[in-house]
């Protein structure tokens, strides 16, 4: 896997070290951050994956969509070029790229009380929200808050707790990923799903 930065990293290791609750089979990886974050994952992803080629059956390449260079293309337009580049870089029908839109932090609301335990929120997951939606970090309607990351932030400053790659691991490590909405995620699953099902197929 190459990713964008260590935030991301720390997510990966600990979604993998959950392969049960992926559905899939534990699985031998490697996950590596590009020096350029998201403009490298989205501009030149396949020069360092190629040194991989002999090494790895799968490749993925994720990074946010925010601040990747992509300006106002679609995330999916974003993904097909990237998987262009290292299908023809020798990863052809074995790479998948994950564009989040707009950025990591929209897989942090997955709509559990976890999330609330991990962010140091003493209240649960619905008081957490309502205090977003009162600030106008959440519309009252909406699945998780308008911009992501500015909402995390906000929640970290009031509660003191650092920013920190080791904090996404634990929200990985913890949260309950089934009412994750964020597409980007849906994608990252499927693949997953479709390369390391639990059973091995016949012959």
């Amino acid at each position: 896997m190459l990713v964008a930065d260590q935030d991301m990293v720390e997510v990966m290791k600990a979604l993998l070290e959950r392969h049960q609750s992926l559905g899939i089979r534990p699985i031998e990886y490697e996950v590596q951050r590009h020096l350029q974050r998201d403009p490298g994952c989205y501009k030149d992803a396949a020069r360092p994956m190629q040194a991989h080629l002999g090494q790895y059956d799968k490749a993925i390449v994720m990074f946010d969509k925010h601040g990747c260079g992509g300006g106002n293309l679609a995330r999916e337009v974003i993904q097909s070029e990237v998987e262009g580049g290292l299908a023809r870089n020798g990863w052809r029908g074995r790479a998948k790229v994950v564009v989040i839109d707009p950025e990591l932090e929209a897989w942090v609301w997955a709509g559990s009380n976890s999330v609330a335990e991990t962010l140091r929120w003493q209240k649960g997951y619905g008081d957490l929200k309502t205090w977003l939606i009162g600030r106008g970090l959440w519309s009252a309607g909406g699945a998780k808050p308008l911009h992501p990351k500015a909402a995390m932030k906000a929640v970290l400053r009031e509660t003191k707790t650092p920013h920190s790659p080791a904090l996404f691991g634990e929200l990985a490590r913890r949260t309950t990923w089934r009412h994750c909405q964020c597409p980007a995620f849906a994608d990252l699953k499927r693949a997953l799903e479709e390369w390391f099902p639990v059973t091995q197929p016949a012959g």
